[in-house]
């Protein structure tokens, strides 16, 4: 799990937009996993995000502003690749939404195979944000 610091950059807006993101991220493959749920509450809780608000984003489909920073998008398109493979099964519905969220993000969906590589090569999936960089920095949208 991340630390609450790594949220310092986002607004409040960009905060619902990122769990709005996660919560698409989770229903992709129609089955909406407890695991996904807990790792959903635990971003909302280092957000400083409601339960309740979380219940009315998770009702919703909507999604807002999106981060300015080339490493705050990565980070985002971080975070929905941890809800991807939170249940140890990749779709190609989610992977096909992660690397429209990548589009949407600007960042190259070619990378996205990239980043769910050296997610795999690493102990636990984590990933700096130097190595985040490198992979998305390589052909920006």
């Amino acid at each position: 799990m991340e630390k609450g610091q790594s949220f310092n950059n986002l607004n409040e807006a960009q905060k619902i937009q990122l769990l709005q993101q996660l919560v698409k991220m989770a229903k992709a493959d129609k089955i909406f996993k407890f695991v996904e749920l807990k790792y959903l509450t635990e971003i909302a809780e280092l957000l400083n995000i409601s339960a309740a608000r979380l219940d009315e984003i998770i009702e919703s489909d909507k999604v807002g502003p999106l981060p300015k920073s080339m490493l705050e998008r990565a980070r985002q398109l971080y975070r929905l690749t941890v809800m991807m493979m939170i249940d140890h099964i990749i779709t190609k519905e989610e992977l096909i939404l992660l690397k429209t969220f990548a589009i949407e993000l600007g960042l190259s969906p070619d990378n996205v195979d990239t980043m769910i590589t050296a997610m795999n090569n690493n102990k636990g999936g984590m990933l700096l944000n130097k190595q985040l960089i490198e992979i998305f920095s390589i052909d920006l949208n």
